[in-house]
């Protein structure tokens, strides 16, 4: 049972501004949950072929970390989520220890869950004026805002990171290689189930299904042109082993921006033609019964990151295209913190 104390001062100006004015919920006397905010502009700077309306928004999530990570501002890793989630994929508590983010920073890491535009607390643009390009030139202006401190921390100034790596499940993964291979301004690259070109026929046909709904205007009693993907198969898109708890406290599907669904052929091809590029560390995690990159996909994907210095594969067994919800869970957190641990020596 997490338990809701103040953070001292020793965190700085930022968190204590949170104190301010609330209580920060805590998973033990050293992990703070600080509420965080950029100031982006929703631009396209990649060669991704998609349009974006280049309007000013904010992004919001949280601060999950270590009070002497916030200090030190050593190393963060800033997580993405995937279509029809948002920042609580990294942090759902429906169930007791599922909390990915929470658990990242007990074991030392310092952790950035955002929404990202379209989704959660942040802003949402027009559902035909966000796309997989801009989305990548987003995640780079979080990466140099979390280097420079140039963010909003608890109301008041952020940290400067030294180290920042860049990760995300499933199209989160997509959007971390390119960004990663467009600006090469990150340390590693935590890739969690995006596969490329090696989708399953299921995958294939919901995209197309997302895309027609889409082509027709979006969903009917969603926000104009967003549309929820996978709308009839939640469960297959979901689930293999998840016991039956997970299964009925995941929170129903967000509407993901049609803007970015219509750009993903023009994105994964761009991604694989850039793969190479990428010249930090690669982790690289799936689920082996994955019905969206069932295997070989984590293979195939793997042998493509050809710049990269270090690519690691972590295998979750019985787990379909979201492991942190599957029966192997804490598998997904040990081999990320195994992973992160490595980089910081």
């Amino acid at each position: 049972m997490r338990r809701l104390i103040a953070v001292t001062a020793a965190l700085g100006a930022a968190v204590a501004a949170t104190i301010a004015t609330s209580s920060v919920a805590l998973a033990h006397d050293q992990v703070v949950e600080v509420p965080i905010s950029f100031a982006v502009q929703n631009t396209n700077t990649t060669t991704v072929p998609c349009t974006s309306d280049g309007g000013d928004y904010t992004v919001r999530g949280t601060l999950v970390a270590p009070r002497e990570a916030v200090e030190s501002g050593g190393s963060v890793s800033l997580l993405l989520h995937a279509v029809t989630f948002d920042q609580d994929y990294w942090q759902f508590d429906g169930v007791e220890d599922y909390n990915v983010a929470r658990q990242l920073a007990e074991e030392g890491h310092a952790i950035v869950a955002v929404d990202r535009l379209g989704y959660g607390t942040s802003d949402r643009p027009a559902g035909l004026d966000t796309c997989f390009g801009s989305e990548a030139d987003v995640a780079h202006q979080m990466v140099q805002a979390l280097r420079s401190g140039d963010y909003e921390l608890g109301g008041a100034d952020g940290t400067s990171f030294e180290h920042v790596y860049l990760g995300g499940s499933s199209v989160g993964g997509l959007i971390s290689n390119l960004a990663a291979a467009h600006y090469g301004d990150v340390d590693g690259v935590l890739n969690l189930s995006w596969g490329d070109f090696a989708a399953s026929p299921y995958g294939a046909l919901e995209v197309a299904d997302a895309s027609r709904r889409c082509l027709l205007g979006g969903d009917p009693g969603a926000e104009p042109d967003y549309a929820v993907f996978a709308k009839d198969s939640i469960d297959t898109f979901y689930f293999n082993s998840a016991e039956q708890a997970v299964r009925d406290a995941v929170p129903a599907p967000n509407a993901d921006p049609c803007g970015q669904v219509l750009s993903l052929g023009p994105a994964l091809t761009v991604d694989s033609l850039m793969l190479a590029r990428i010249d930090v560390p690669v982790l690289v995690q799936f689920g082996d019964a994955d019905a969206i990159f069932p295997p070989p996909a984590a293979d195939l994907q793997a042998a493509r990151y050809l710049g990269s210095p270090e690519v690691t594969k972590s295998i979750i067994a019985d787990a379909s295209h979201y492991p942190v919800l599957e029966a192997n869970h804490a598998q997904v957190v040990a081999d990320v913190d195994a992973w992160l641990d490595a980089r910081s020596g």
